[in-house]
């Protein structure tokens, strides 16, 4: 069973990053509705594994899914746990909760996260055009996407800083323990020789700056999209 989870170790740190987020839906009941909302708009994203493989690292796919259609189960199984994380950590942390600022409706609300992702991706596409490295091109689309909701939503400016540090530390923590767990992953499976090639104890700089930028955007895309706000937890909650 351990040469299982060493040989497929991409599917090992999936798992290990449902983690954060099982335990947000285990303590904060009232922060389950963010989670069913934002999962599924996070998992189309598990379709651009593509863009990183093999260029930018090469696991061992289940089924060899990632040499056959692009990406694989455990694409999913991630970008879920990373979606389920990054856009609650904020509020569970710093024990908030989230109320309306405007009446919405489900059309406005599918036009605006249409708009961001209508400009992130003709973003990401110029940026791949110009030949930026795709892991740069992400964290830059992620952080601009940020900045255009602040445009309007200000008063996110600080949940965003906030919640893209502790999404960071997260990613850290998380990343940390699978060098423990599975011994030179980061030198093994990642090719950081082609990058920055810079590791803050055993890991790869660029993956702390994916964390970050995942949280940026994470804690703002619920509260923008949906017309909420943060609040104590103590007072009168509307998620």
């Amino acid at each position: 069973m351990n040469n299982f989870f060493q040989h497929y170790v991409f599917f090992t740190l999936a798992l290990m990053f449902c983690l954060p987020g099982i335990l947000i839906w285990a303590t904060r009941p009232e922060l389950r509705r963010v989670i069913i909302r934002i999962i599924p708009l996070a998992l189309p994203f598990a379709c651009t594994e593509f863009l990183f493989y093999p260029s930018y690292w090469e696991p061992n796919f289940l089924f060899d899914l990632g040499n056959r259609i692009g990406f694989g189960i455990e694409d999913i199984i991630f970008v879920a746990g990373l979606a389920s994380f990054t856009s609650t950590v904020y509020a569970f942390v710093l024990n908030r909760n989230y109320k309306s600022t405007e009446k919405t409706t489900l059309s406005a609300c599918a036009l605006r996260a249409l708009g961001l992702f209508v400009f992130s991706a003709l973003l990401f596409l110029g940026f791949i055009i110009t030949g930026v490295s795709v892991i740069y091109a992400t964290c830059i689309v992620m952080i601009a996407a940020t900045s255009a909701m602040l445009l309007k939503r200000a008063n996110l400016a600080a949940p965003a800083l906030i919640g893209g540090c502790l999404s960071a530390a997260t990613y850290f923590i998380l990343c940390l323990a699978a060098e423990k767990l599975m011994p030179g992953l980061f030198k093994n499976i990642w090719h950081t020789d082609k990058f920055l090639n810079i590791f803050i104890v055993a890991v790869p700089l660029e993956e702390i700056l994916y964390g970050f930028s995942a949280g940026l955007v994470g804690t703002v895309f619920y509260p923008y999209v949906f017309g909420r706000k943060f609040i104590s937890r103590t007072a009168r909650k509307d998620v």
